[in-house]
């Protein structure tokens, strides 16, 4: 009881100082907006990461494991996937793959939280119109092409029962493909114990970790659907070493 007490307190806690870090961010980034978007987000993901630092190590207080961050591409425009647990998974990919999401639009709405991360990268789309979804694509392949990173979840929620998802959504993958662009699978495990998928509770100091693998090589595959199931592959086979396929134990 006193531990349920305590993670919802700690929630709530969190959340209003995400909206604070998002007041101090903000300012930081917000003259990059004269910059047209696609070219502005290699200039905000400073101040984004930033953010992200703040939300892993003051607001979760996480012990974090980082593996594989020298795969990430040298090169500016590229695509990380990865599979969803926690909003910390967020925090995690902007610190340490310095790449910007793909959020729901009411994410949009919270206070100082979705202005600075509309202008460091994130593309706010809505679910309930059928169009949504490829004209996020044609955004996304657009900034990327200008030098803009980004991060998508293709299971298009966080996990309810610890395994993965069975229908994913791997369009904007497909896209990379057809436009030359890399696509880096990561895999992010523990995160959950920070903040939990459903209800209001989180707890400080828990270990998590992320994973970063390198970019498969376009040229060997003959489909852009091939690229697409073989770059998810990967995410499950790291997913899957690190117990993040594997069901929520009381």
């Amino acid at each position: 009881m006193i531990t349920s007490i305590f993670a919802a307190l700690w929630a709530i806690s969190g959340l209003f100082q995400v909206i604070l870090w998002g007041a101090l961010v903000t300012p930081l980034i917000l003259p990059f907006v004269v910059i047209p978007r696609g070219r502005r987000e290699r200039f905000g993901i400073v101040g984004a990461r930033v953010f992200g630092w703040l939300c892993t190590h003051v607001t979760c207080l996480g012990r974090t494991t980082i593996l594989g961050r020298e795969h990430l591409p040298q090169r500016p425009g590229y695509l990380v996937i990865c599979n969803h647990r926690s909003w910390e998974d967020v925090g995690l990919l902007i610190l340490h793959t310095r790449s910007q999401g793909i959020a729901k639009k009411e994410v949009g709405y919270i206070p100082f939280f979705g202005l600075t991360g509309w202008v460091s990268g994130v593309i706010y789309f809505d679910r309930s119109r059928k169009d949504s979804r490829q004209a996020v694509v044609t955004e996304a392949i657009s900034m990327m092409r200008q030098g803009a990173n980004l991060h998508v979840f293709p299971e298009g929620t966080r996990t309810r029962s610890g395994k993965l998802a069975e229908k994913v959504y791997l369009r904007l993958v497909q896209a990379c493909w057809e436009n030359g662009i890399d696509v880096v699978p990561a895999c992010v495990w523990g995160t959950e114990k920070a903040v939990r998928a459903e209800g209001v509770h989180a707890l400080p100091f828990q270990e998590f970790g992320l994973e970063i693998a390198p970019p498969l090589d376009r040229s060997t595959f003959q489909t852009a659907d091939a690229f697409a199931q073989a770059s998810w592959a990967r995410v499950v086979e790291m997913a899957r070493k690190h117990g993040a396929d594997e069901a929520y134990t009381a």
